[in-house]
């Protein structure tokens, strides 16, 4: 399973505002967070078009603008962080297959036929899911600390 660089790098922004907001007074800028994180600044604007609509950060505008935490990073997950930029943690495609087709779904053929392995990826995706949503913001955060 691989995560797309939607997920990862929206975790790795959030991340990074967290780190520049401790030593920073004000917001944090995207720019600020591209050169860091190597993220060009347009993927980024589309990142947090997602992320300020589901209430996870604020922007300020103006010179000296950008973005804060909008919540405690206590209180934003990782799953949360993924869900809000349409990031899939699902370790297969059949997931909502609707027939069982052995070959079709060894051939890749039919993105809506399952196999007999199905249960097992349903329930590695919701170990995984189970997993990002006891992670917080402020754990990841924590452990840059240690």
């Amino acid at each position: 399973m691989k995560l797309s660089t939607k997920g990862r790098y929206s975790v790795r922004a959030m991340v990074s505002l967290g780190i520049m907001s401790d030593s920073h007074s004000g917001p944090v800028s995207l720019k600020q967070i591209s050169e860091v994180e190597g993220i060009s600044v347009s993927y980024l604007e589309q990142l947090f078009v997602h992320l300020r609509r589901s209430g996870l950060v604020k922007s300020v505008r103006g010179p000296g603008g950008g973005y804060l935490f909008a919540r405690d990073p206590k209180t934003i997950f990782i799953n949360e962080i993924m869900a809000v930029v349409k990031e899939s943690i699902n370790p297969v495609d059949c997931k909502n297959c609707e027939h069982y087709d052995e070959a079709a779904c060894a051939s890749g053929e039919l993105r809506n036929a399952c196999c007999v392995t199905r249960p097992m990826w349903d329930e590695l995706d919701e170990i995984i899911g189970t997993f990002l949503q006891g992670i917080s913001l402020a754990d990841l955060l924590k452990g840059l600390e240690q």
